[in-house]
C-alpha cells in the first residue's frame, strides 16, 4: 500500500469568509462593524454568480472561478457593497490566481484588499501585543507573501510574512504556524538560515503542542532538516530526518535526502532502500527528484541547498538513476 504524499510546497487554507444561504449571500464581514454592508443589495442572480465562483474554486475549476469572481467583483463595485465584502472577494480571486500561477495578478488583488482592510484591521493602540483586529487581515499578508514567492520577490515575501506574524502578536502560540514555515522558507532564500531554523522549530512546536497536528509538525521538521543540511550540519539533519520518517512516512523529501546522504557515506544498500521507498512507497513518487540540473525542479522549485542537490546528482549518476525500484524497506 502506498502512503499519501504531499507536495513540497505547503499552502494553508486561509478562509475567504463566504457563507451562502438559500438565495441570499450573508455579508462577507471581515470584522465587527456598525453596519453589515454598504450600498445596494445584490440581486439573486448576482448572488448565484458569487456562489458559483466559490464552488468552482473549491472544485479547482480555476479559469471558471477567475471569470466568475471577476464578474462578481465588478458587480459588487457597481453596488458599492463596501470594503469588507469587496476585500473578501479580492482575496478569494487572488487565491484562484495564485493557484493558476498568475502571481502578478494575485498580488495586485491582494494589494487592493490590504489597502481596503488597513483602516479597520490595524491593531488597537490599547493592544500591547499589536494583534490585528480580525484574522483575515494578517491572512491577506500571508497570501501576498505567497504571490511574491511566485514572483521570486523573496525580500518582499519576507516583509509580508514579518507583518503577518507581528499582527498575530509577534511570537508565542497565537502565531499562525503556517506563516512561520513560509517565513522560514523566505529567510532561507535571503540567506538568514539561523532565522529559518528558529521559525521551523517554532512552527513545529505549535503544530505539535497546540494544534495537535503531527503531520504538519513533521513538515516543519523536514524544513528544519533540509536547512541544517544546507548549513553543513549534515549529522543533525540526518538525525532529524530519521526521527521524522520513523513517525510519519509520507515525506518524499526526507527519504531522498537520506538516500543521497547515505550514498555519499558509502552506505549503498541503505541509499537504494530509501530511494526505493520514496519512489514506490509514497503516492507522490520520486520523479521530480530526478530533475537535478540547473534550472530544474529541485533547484528552482523545491529550492534545495546546493550541497544536497550535488549529493542527489551524484547518487543518480553513480547508481544509474537509482538502479531499480521495489527494494524492500528494512
Amino acid at each position: 500500500m502506498k502512503l499519501d504524499g504531499a507536495g513540497c510546497t505547503r499552502r494553508a487554507a486561509f478562509a475567504y469568509s463566504a457563507l451562502m444561504v438559500g438565495t441570499c449571500m450573508q455579508p462577507l464581514t471581515l470584522a465587527p462593524a456598525p453596519a453589515l454592508a454598504a450600498g445596494v443589495e445584490p440581486s439573486p442572480a448576482a448572488v448565484d454568480v458569487a456562489r458559483r465562483a466559490f464552488a468552482a474554486f473549491s472544485a479547482k475549476q480555476l479559469p471558471l472561478a477567475d471569470a466568475l469572481f471577476s464578474q462578481t467583483i465588478e458587480e459588487w463595485r457597481k453596488l458599492d457593497r463596501g470594503a469588507a465584502e469587496l476585500s473578501s472577494l479580492l482575496v478569494a480571486r487572488a487565491g484562484v490566481r495564485t493557484d493558476k500561477t498568475d502571481f502578478a495578478a494575485a498580488k495586485a488583488d491582494l494589494d487592493e484588499a490590504i489597502a481596503l482592510m488597513a483602516p479597520t484591521g490595524e491593531p488597537d493602540p490599547a493592544d500591547r501585543a499589536g494583534r490585528a483586529r480580525y484574522r483575515e487581515y494578517p491572512d491577506a499578508f500571508v497570501q501576498r507573501g505567497l504571490a511574491n514567492e511566485g514572483l521570486r520577490n523573496w525580500a518582499q515575501a519576507l516583509n509580508d510574512y514579518d507583518k503577518a506574524v507581528s499582527l498575530w502578536g509577534g511570537d508565542g502560540d497565537g502565531v499562525n504556524p503556517f506563516a512561520l514555515t513560509y517565513r522560514a522558507r523566505a529567510k532561507s532564500e535571503v540567506g538568514d538560515f539561523e532565522g529559518a531554523l528558529q521559525d521551523y522549530r517554532a512552527a513545529s512546536s505549535i503544530f505539535s503542542r497546540v494544534d495537535k497536528n503531527p503531520r504538519e509538525a513533521s513538515f516543519a521538521r523536514a524544513g528544519e532538516a533540509v536547512t541544517l543540511y544546507g548549513l553543513g550540519r549534515r549529522d543533525e539533519a540526518v538525525r532529524i530526518a530519521k526521527q521524522v520518517t520513523t513517525r510519519y512516512q509520507g515525506l518524499t523529501d526526507l527519504y531522498v535526502l537520506l538516500a543521497a546522504d547515505a550514498w555519499d557515506r558509502g552506505e549503498r544498500d541503505l541509499a537504494l532502500r530509501q530511494w526505493s521507498f520514496a519512489c514506490d512507497g509514497i503516492s507522490s513518487g520520486c520523479s521530480k527528484y530526478r530533475d537535478v540540473e540547473a534550472g530544474g525542479w529541485l533547484i528552482e522549485v523545491r529550492r534545495w541547498p546546493s550541497a544536497l542537490v550535488e549529493r542527489q546528482r551524484t547518487f543518480l549518476a553513480e547508481s544509474r538513476g537509482g538502479l531499480t525500484t521495489g527494494v524492500p524497506r528494512q
